[in-house]
């Protein structure tokens, strides 16, 4: 009984130890993802006489691609602006 008492408290020394590492290292902390551009998608050739159908955001240029290409193909016009 006293071994499993010894082998659990290795266990939670060790997990301890590991925890301090990973907290020191910062590998816990996810870096923030913010997007990049915002599209709008449009039914019609005029963007500010169109219907707006969708809006999206893009967080890198093969994501603003994809979109694009989504609103192409599906007959709309788009912008794609920026964000601060």
């Amino acid at each position: 009984m006293l071994d499993y008492h010894y082998t659990m408290l290795n266990l939670f020394e060790s997990f301890e130890r590991h925890q301090d590492q990973l907290d020191a290292n910062n590998l816990l902390k996810l870096a923030r993802v913010e997007p990049r551009y915002t599209v709008n998608a449009y039914r019609g050739s005029d963007c500010f006489r169109a219907n707006h159908m969708w809006e999206d955001w893009a967080y890198d240029n093969d994501e603003l691609q994809t979109l694009k290409n989504a609103a192409t193909e599906a007959g709309f016009t788009y912008t794609v602006e920026p964000v601060k």
